[in-house]
């Protein structure tokens, strides 16, 4: 499968999703504590492979977040049911380019695999997977990432956004949303937003771009995309916000235009979680 092809595939599944659920689309990935993770290594998987496998477990109804390749699972000592179809995911292997009279260089090329959930093996016992962060908790997780950031926030209005302007987080008081699951996904959400300013992460182009157009859309793809994978990473719960609905249109347009799109935003997204992880990583080492 050549990767025109492979970008075709998942950008097909995602639209297919997206028109199934609408503004619910991603709500089935905080069902796995932790997020999905490879049995045999035990490390969490990242990026569109977050999405991909969160999606097929809430398709098919999996309750295990564990994955493994065919052939992993039979060194674990563990047997897929026979008939059963693996997921699609992906990694880049680099690939050195050499041209004559030039440099060489070295570029990412989009490689396939296939994963197994262990709902779908059977002869193995595997262990209980993480507990979500329970409720009462869920602020101190998150605050303890806010305060790790030293973003500014203001609790006011009846609108939550993020001002780059100002640099500047605005979001209505705790006690305006019908759960604090909602206001703490809003805040996340804000927050992706937040690492795109020029110091950060320098999504500008993005953040500026008019409400409506393409670059505007991907940005709050990205956003919403960062916010689901930093409630996984969290293990906090991730409620999508009611006004993508108005977004999905955009999203389904960009995909269809660029197959590309969507790979691209996700490992955007996962870039977001990872930096602003890593202020809370930061301040736990100094």
């Amino acid at each position: 499968m050549n990767n025109i092809n492979l970008y075709s595939k998942i950008t097909s599944r995602i639209t297919q999703l997206m028109q199934q659920h609408g503004s619910d689309w991603t709500r089935p990935w905080t069902t796995t504590a932790g997020g999905p993770s490879n049995v045999l290594t035990g490390n969490y998987y990242k990026g569109i492979n977050t999405l991909l496998l969160n999606l097929q477990a809430n398709d098919k109804g999996y309750s295990r977040p564990y994955w493994a390749t065919f052939k992993q699972w039979r060194m674990k000592g563990g047997k897929v049911h026979k008939g059963q179809k693996g997921t699609l995911c992906v990694f880049y292997r680099p690939v050195a380019i050499n041209q004559p009279h030039e440099a060489s260089k070295t570029i990412p090329v989009m490689n396939h695999f296939f994963l197994f959930n262990a709902d779908q093996v059977e002869g193995i016992e595997l262990p209980q997977s993480d507990e979500p962060v329970a409720p009462a908790d869920r602020s101190l997780v998150v605050d303890n990432l806010l305060n790790s950031t030293g973003a500014i926030i203001h609790e006011t209005g009846s609108r939550a956004f993020y001002s780059p302007s100002e640099d500047h987080i605005y979001i209505p008081p705790l006690t305006a949303f019908t759960d604090p699951e909602m206001f703490y996904s809003t805040l996340l959400h804000e927050l992706a937003h937040w690492s795109g300013h020029p110091d950060r992460l320098d999504r500008d182009q993005g953040m500026k771009g008019r409400f409506g157009s393409s670059a505007y859309a991907m940005e709050e793809l990205v956003a919403e995309l960062a916010s689901a994978f930093l409630s996984i990473q969290l293990r906090v719960s991730h409620e999508p916000r009611k006004d993508h609905a108005q977004y999905l249109n955009s999203w389904l347009k960009v995909l269809k235009d660029d197959p590309r799109a969507f790979s691209s935003a996700a490992s955007k997204a996962q870039g977001v979680a990872d930096y602003l992880i890593e202020f809370c990583e930061s301040k736990q080492a100094a």
